[in-house]
């Protein structure tokens, strides 16, 4: 399939799974939700999109001619991108060009303190105020590893 054809039927593809799971806002917050529940600490929706690009590559390494898994791909980047541009609008708006807007209080959730050991992460990692952590990407890494059976050197 070109290049073309998967950024076109990945539109199409969003709006079809979003009739069926809603507003990703909406969906991410549950899944971060949950997710903070259970590892005790505050997970952001752009760490879920993340993580679920992390299964993608999964997949991918096992099915790369799968289609499906090249279209979820895209959208779960786009997803990320959101989150972390809207993160990164409320805690620093001058830096993607909206110095003295002002954003609704429904945003500011996206602004999240860093844990110490995140503060000491690449910066890669923490760009915006919706950074993963180091501790959850070692542990996402490490549960994607021991699912596909990979040995660290």
């Amino acid at each position: 399939m070109k290049y073309d054809t998967i950024l076109t039927s990945t539109a199409s593809i969003l709006t079809e799974r979003g009739k069926d799971y809603g507003d990703p806002n909406i969906c991410f917050g549950r899944i971060a939700k949950l997710a903070s529940v259970f590892f005790e600490r505050q997970v952001t929706e752009y760490e879920i999109a993340m993580i679920m690009h992390f299964v993608k590559l999964g997949r991918i390494m096992e099915s790369p001619h799968k289609v499906d898994n090249w279209q979820d791909l895209v959208n779960y980047d786009a997803f990320a991108g959101h989150f972390a541009t809207e993160a990164q609008k409320a805690v620093e708006p001058e830096d993607v060009g909206l110095k003295g807007v002002s954003f609704p209080s429904s945003v500011s959730h996206f602004a999240t303190k860093r844990s110490p050991k995140a503060a000491s992460a690449p910066a890669e990692l923490h760009r915006s105020g919706a950074a993963i952590s180091e501790d959850a990407l070692r542990q996402a890494m490490d549960a994607v590893s021991a699912e596909l059976d990979v040995v660290e050197n």
